[in-house]
């Protein structure tokens, strides 16, 4: 269903803002429970989440410059997280009617394949840059973290914009 009219120069600037919170809070050092929980990859979590239900209030041109932007202050080469963020919104955008109206262990396992995609896209392209095989381990612990954030993100962010007009039936 394409939810466009939907979408207002308010609502993109919303989920602008909220990308670029998420990016800037993801490469921050920040020590969760003295360091042994590492910050969730929320970027993925909100381009996943806006291309379920608002895909319309987050243009593709946002995604590809929140990816950039992460690049950039992660201090990497430019790309690896663009990527990352571009096949996620075309992997929900792909699948959205399949999730329409289902409930939260089934929208989880789909967030859940999409991460792990991302996750092996986003440590390929590391491997390649670097010129060897990156250690996965961390990755790996971040995206579980991420994974088990995913359905409190879910809820917070259907919670959050509920006086909006829902784009998708159900």
């Amino acid at each position: 269903m394409d939810d466009r009219h939907h979408a207002t120069a308010a609502t993109i600037a919303l989920s602008g803002a909220f990308l670029l919170i998420a990016c800037t809070l993801l490469s921050v050092p920040v020590e969760l429970f003295e360091g042994w929980l590492p910050t969730p990859f929320l970027p993925i979590i909100l381009v996943f989440l806006y291309g379920l239900d608002r895909p319309s209030s987050m243009p593709i041109g946002m995604v590809f410059g929140a990816g950039l932007y992460l690049d950039l202050l992660m201090g990497g080469a430019l790309g690896p997280w663009s990527m990352v963020l571009l096949l996620t919104f075309a992997g929900i955008l792909w699948q959205r009617s399949y999730f329409a109206g289902r409930d939260i262990v089934v929208l989880t396992t789909g967030f859940a394949i999409v991460l792990v995609g991302g996750l092996i896209v986003y440590w390929g392209a590391l491997s390649v840059i670097g010129g060897r095989v990156m250690p996965i381990g961390s990755l790996l612990w971040q995206g579980l973290v991420t994974l088990i954030t995913f359905p409190f993100a879910l809820t917070g962010l259907r919670h959050f914009v509920a006086k909006q007009p829902v784009s998708l039936g159900a």
